[in-house]
């Protein structure tokens, strides 16, 4: 791999749009065999025409009346060119010490992490240096050691920090986060849930959770290495959906407008990413740790999605919208479910050409599903299994379930199908060493690292909340009280990481692909996307992958995979 700039890559790829329109959906299939990892590649490089020093963090006014295409808030200015050539505006310039606006020549100061071993998308360990932008958020050149060349914006260079030959990886993407350090994402404040303010170490409080609670996980799962994450809901009221929804969207809609207005001494943690909505649409018998009052069928299909959830397109910014959710579990057996998977996972037509239509992963879990109920999902857009082994049928040599679609790479490409991702909890508790090899070993490029992780990760042993559910935790296992049913797990994602490469015997570098790249691929997220948000159009730079323009989400890990250091949108955390 040799060294590209931010600058020859925006060239590349305004060239190569020139000549064709873009795809609605520029986003890849499931992993396998036969596609492995995708190529090598450089996605639109912008960022929000708003400065990192910006003091203002209100959101963009909608459209004026009248108008047929959105106003656009990115701009391609990634280029020194763009960025200190002519006259500075106020967004240019430079935030002082208190985080005023200076009227001093607008520069960048890049960091450049040298000395480092670089994780590539084979999973290889390759030696060079890497320079990330704090101000874009973007990772500008990437230079391998044999090919090491001189880079033409040294003189921009404001911090150098050697990594004296350790790894540096993409930062760790958890799809599965119940809630953390006292915070439980499904606490609509009808239960007693949140422990985090409390006068002892378990004390407990009965309010919903806010924005404040949000930010405080995404601010403490850097320690963890992980810099993206999933707020994940386990089955809940109507009432519950109503009220969390727009209470993530609003958190994630304040943390992107933070990322783009501070200075980079400021931090705002983790990248607080769509929902997974683990459930209502369940099993009554594979429920696990679900409180049985809230498990339904979606016997209407979609409609039954919309009523449970509350989404509502004409109801504005206080209801439910599909755009608020990532990935739904649902039990694929159950009347209605294959239609809701078929509609979920569908592109709407009518999206604009020039941004990516939403759709949502659909995961299988919860189940009693067949092997053959497993295609039946896969072939109406199912591409995820929810924390494999647990909750579903066991695979058996004459009834494998939905185990058996990993080993079917054969039989599913006769059917013009994918084998589907599969996540799993790999804290010694859920899954047995040798399963978790043997899954693994089966179908390596489809396998997620997922925590599965409850209020009580951070907090140690004790007496717990899940939703409504009453949890103990002991010993680093978490059951609901006075039963031996699991109910999540207190696993950070790098002991995950930890753990599994001790399992598989795999390389570090393939331990890390599954908390990475492989993640980023279930969401798509892997490659640039355009997307709607507030009436403008928005551009995500790829997560995942250490590649010039993707995000600088970093963590820094020595051979025993313990996190170093963590960075964010290229400001260490």
């Amino acid at each position: 791999m040799t060294k590209r700039s931010v600058d020859e890559a925006l060239a590349v790829d305004s060239g190569a749009n020139n000549g064709r329109s873009r795809s609605k959906d520029s986003r890849l299939s499931p992993a396998d065999d036969d596609n492995s990892h995708p190529p090598r590649l450089v996605g639109s490089v912008s960022s929000l025409s708003s400065s990192p020093c910006s003091t203002s963090t209100a959101p963009p006014s909608d459209p004026p009346p009248g108008t047929t295409k959105p106003a656009r808030r990115i701009v391609s200015s990634i280029s020194s060119s763009s960025i200190i050539g002519g006259a500075a505006t106020q967004a240019d310039r430079k935030c002082g010490s208190h985080g005023t606006l200076e009227n001093t020549t607008p520069v960048r100061q890049l960091t450049r992490l040298t000395n480092a071993r670089i994780l590539q998308r084979d999973g290889t360990l390759l030696p060079g240096s890497m320079t990330i932008d704090p101000s874009s958020g973007l990772i500008m050149d990437i230079n391998i050691e044999k090919d090491l060349v001189k880079v033409s914006n040294d003189g921009e260079i404001g911090k150098f920090d050697d990594c004296n030959g350790q790894i540096v990886s993409p930062g760790f993407i958890d799809i599965q986060l119940n809630g953390a350090y006292g915070v439980d994402f499904s606490n609509d404040g009808t239960a007693i849930q949140s422990q985090r303010d409390s006068t002892d170490n378990h004390g407990q409080q009965t309010h919903c959770i806010g924005t404040n609670d949000v930010f405080h996980v995404a601010q403490r799962l850097v320690e963890t290495g992980v810099t993206s994450f999933c707020p994940t809901m386990i089955s809940s009221s109507c009432q519950t959906y109503r009220c969390i929804l727009p209470l993530m969207r609003s958190a994630r809609n304040q943390q992107q407008d933070l990322q783009h207005s501070l200075c980079e001494s400021d931090k705002v943690g983790a990248n607080i990413l769509g929902m997974h909505l683990e459930g209502p649409f369940f099993a009554p018998s594979k429920g696990g740790a679900h409180d049985r009052q809230n498990i339904v069928a979606p016997l209407k299909g979609m409609i039954s999605v919309e009523e449970v959830f509350g989404i509502d397109k004409n109801a504005g910014v206080d209801a439910s919208q599909l755009d608020d959710i990532d990935v739904i579990t649902l039990a694929p057996e159950l009347p209605g479910a294959l239609d809701a998977t078929q509609s979920l996972t569908k592109l709407d037509p009518s999206t604009p050409s020039e941004i990516n239509p939403h759709s949502i992963v659909v995961s299988c879990g919860h189940t009693e599903a067949t092997y053959e109920d497993g295609v039946q999902a896969l072939s109406h857009g199912a591409t995820l299994l929810t924390h494999l082994y647990n909750a579903m049928n066991p695979f058996h040599h004459r009834k494998p379930g939905l185990v058996g679609l990993l080993s079917s790479q054969s039989k599913l490409g006769r059917m013009g199908l994918k084998r589907p991702f599969f996540s799993m909890i790999v804290d010694g508790i859920h899954v047995h060493e040798s399963a978790v090899c043997m899954a693994y070993r089966s179908h390596p490029q489809g396998c997620v690292l997922v925590t599965d992780a409850m209020a009580a990760m951070g907090l140690g042993d004790g007496d717990h909340h899940l939703g409504s559910m009453e949890v103990c935790v002991k010993g680093g296992r978490a059951t609901l009280a006075g039963t031996d049913t699991l109910a999540g797990s207190v696993v950070s994602m790098d002991t995950c990481v930890k753990l599994f490469q001790q399992y598989t015997g795999c390389s570090i570098g393939e331990a890390l692909l599954c908390a990475t790249l492989h993640p980023a691929m279930v969401l798509k997220r892997h490659v640039t996307r355009h997307r709607m948000s507030r009436g403008s159009i928005v551009v995500d730079a790829p997560i995942g992958i250490l590649e010039v323009g993707s995000k600088a989400d970093l963590v820094m890990l020595n051979n025993e995979l313990d996190v170093l250091g963590t960075w964010v949108g290229g400001k260490k955390c």
